[in-house]
């Protein structure tokens, strides 16, 4: 039904990521049927004007937070929140059962106003989830909201101490004295508007950017689709069908003419990337097109540049024909099949290219294949014997059930080691030949097979190299894309404005790409839906005259925002500053300085560290 979305694990079992993912997915979808309506019914948030308390003495309030049992089940709350009581320049503490709770906040407001507080302490869970809130809600009573400062005693303390509540409360008085610490040298920072180029830029015109481009554009988002082939289909080209008896094809048909034909998107054929500039909300790209260099305009980037088959260099791959990719075995039997009709014996051999000590990861996608295939066999020749040789059968979810029936059709499955890999010889016949060693009836078997199938790795897109380069971006250990956190933001680069999608980012079935496709388009519009965003407050600033332009920030910046300017010193623009304060770290004349993590901050929690009392 349309306007009805599923999410998360109802769907099917999941893990977080994924989970996060397909509820990103839902909301885009839902977003899709709202865009002509988008903003008629939203009433902007007014902040009463901030207090200006430049010429006060700190004074702090702290809330300690016992968040139900996860710290109050370890940690002695009322005894912390009393000790909060005697540190310096604590003019206000108190304990709450969940401070992030509406009526809390409340109480908070309150609290600064009666005590005519100038900064807060929060003494609860995770910056990353939390931090927002209570920031807001110190806006909320008039206080600039980089006054606001937060201690992490539970993930840093009663959880990783369940076992030693004692010293878990030691450890969270000094973590509450540290904040303290802290806070008193906290300065208000202001943030300014800029306004944001409402248009997207997805690189890859695969599975994976064909759709998140769609999303844009079905948002109302004019989108830049820049594909370095001249066709767009990328690996689904290759997709003849799958275990749920889906027609891949005439799918990837429609959504390639939906593309082509949408008015908001422009496709770019045999383009590549030469360079970019700008920041979230005012990216500006250079591309290569045809020789000519163009320029395009976008508020966010969505890379999508997928994934490669893995090319063998064992099992006589390459040297005989009858050995071949799960890949090209789909494309025979969608065009060819009558070569199977008379066989005997088909092998197939799992992980090959992958799970081994340069390549640990899994395919995910190889067990699932090979059962599809084999069922397609044995609906071509029942009386086809298949051997599927594997370390490990991963059929995730409900994929389990072709598992099963896979085996009830008389696919047989042998199992082997790493340190015991299959054998594929050509005797002097010139038939092929297939030793194994079964490790669960611990014996050599031998198979003449007419065909072996190898079920090849995914490898990243060696083409996704060039959108690294540029645009910054951080690999895994594997060569994949790297999320900013892997299941808090799997959709997000640390990059401010950059996510990530398909293949590019791991291996993947069409669905769990397209889902995800649809989840960046979900991030990437709580950008693009602001006319205006807000710059400055976390970022670097440099002292001119102490600056000798020796390039240091401009070699150790993981995202290239600094430069030297016309005045010969190095130049942050505020917009561009992720914050990571690397600049600021390696200065050696200590030019540089990253606001809300000035040394005098940084230093005070260390000061009082080991202090008692």
């Amino acid at each position: 039904h349309k306007g009805i979305y599923v999410a998360g694990v109802f769907e099917s079992p999941k893990d977080i990521p994924e989970t996060v993912m397909t509820a990103s997915n839902a909301a885009a979808l839902s977003a899709e049927l709202l865009s002509d309506v988008r903003g008629t019914m939203v009433t902007k948030k007014e902040y009463p004007a901030e207090r200006d308390v430049s010429g006060e003495e700190p004074r702090i309030g702290v809330f300690v937070c016992r968040c139900g049992i996860n710290i109050a089940g370890v940690v002695d709350v009322p005894a912390v929140m009393e000790y909060a009581k005697t540190l310096p320049r604590v003019c206000h503490a108190e304990e709450n059962l969940y401070t992030c709770s509406t009526d809390t906040q409340v109480k908070i407001r309150e609290a600064i106003k009666e005590h005519n507080l100038n900064r807060v302490v929060v003494a609860s869970c995770s910056p990353r989830t939390h931090e927002p809130l209570f920031r807001d809600t110190c806006q909320e009573a008039a206080l600039n909201k980089y006054l606001c400062e937060m201690t992490n005693i539970r993930d840093q303390c009663s959880w990783v101490h369940a076992r030693y509540p004692e010293k878990a409360t030691e450890k969270a008085k000094d973590l509450v004295r540290m904040a303290v610490s802290r806070a008193a040298e906290l300065e208000p920072l202001t943030e300014i508007p800029f306004n944001v180029k409402q248009k997207g830029l997805v690189v890859g015109g695969g599975l994976a950017g064909m759709t998140a481009a769609l999303g844009l554009a079905n948002q109302g988002y004019e989108t830049h689709l820049i594909e370095k082939s001249d066709h767009l289909g990328g690996n689904a080209l290759n997709l003849q069908y799958t275990l749920e008896g889906i027609e891949p094809q005439k799918y990837l048909k429609d959504l390639i003419n939906k593309v082509e034909n949408h008015k908001l998107i422009n496709v770019y054929k045999n383009a590549n990337i030469l360079e970019y500039s700008g920041h979230v909300g005012n990216f500006t790209t250079v591309i290569d097109l045809d020789g000519k260099r163009e320029e395009l305009e976008h508020g966010i980037v969505i890379i999508a540049t997928g994934g490669v088959e893995y090319n063998p260099r064992e099992y006589l791959y390459g040297n005989d024909d009858r050995v071949m990719t799960q890949v090209e075995l789909e494309q025979k039997l969608a065009k060819r099949e009558d070569e199977f009709k008379q066989a005997k014996n088909l092998v197939m051999i799992q992980c090959v290219g992958s799970r081994d000590e340069d390549h640990p990861y899994c395919s995910r996608v190889c067990c699932s294949a090979a059962i599809k295939n084999s069922l397609k066999l044995k609906e071509i020749n029942p009386d086809l014997n298949i051997f599927i040789l594997y370390r490990d059968v991963r059929t995730y979810s409900f994929k389990e059930l072709y598992y099963k029936k896979a085996r009830e059709t008389g696919v047989k499955f042998i199992r082997y080691k790493e340190d015991k890999k299959p054998e594929i010889l050509v005797t002097d016949k010139g038939t092929l030949k297939a030793n194994v060693f079964d490790e669960n009836i611990i014996t050599e078997v031998q198979i003449e097979p007419d065909f072996v199938v190898l079920s090849a790795a995914i490898r990243p897109n060696p083409d996704g190299e060039n959108a690294a380069q540029v645009y910054k971006l951080s690999y895994d250990p594997d060569g994949f894309f790297m999320e900013a956190h892997m299941k808090l933001r799997p959709l997000d680069f640390t990059n401010v404005g950059m996510f990530l999608c398909g293949l590019a980012h791991s291996p993947k079935f069409a669905e769990e790409s397209i889902s995800q496709a649809k989840g960046a388009v979900s991030r990437a519009c709580t950008i693009l839906s602001k006319a205006q965003m807000m710059v400055g407050g976390v970022v670097a600033e440099v002292d001119a005259d102490r600056c000798v332009a020796c390039l240091t920030c401009v070699r150790v910046c993981p995202y290239g925002v600094p430069r030297i300017n016309e005045e010969g010193v190095a130049e942050i623009a505020p917009a561009a500053c992720q914050g990571c304060g690397s600049c600021a770290s390696a200065c050696p004349r200590k030019a540089i300085q990253l606001n809300h993590y000035k040394d005098e901050q940084i230093m005070s929690k260390c000061d009082v560290l080991y202090a008692t009392g």
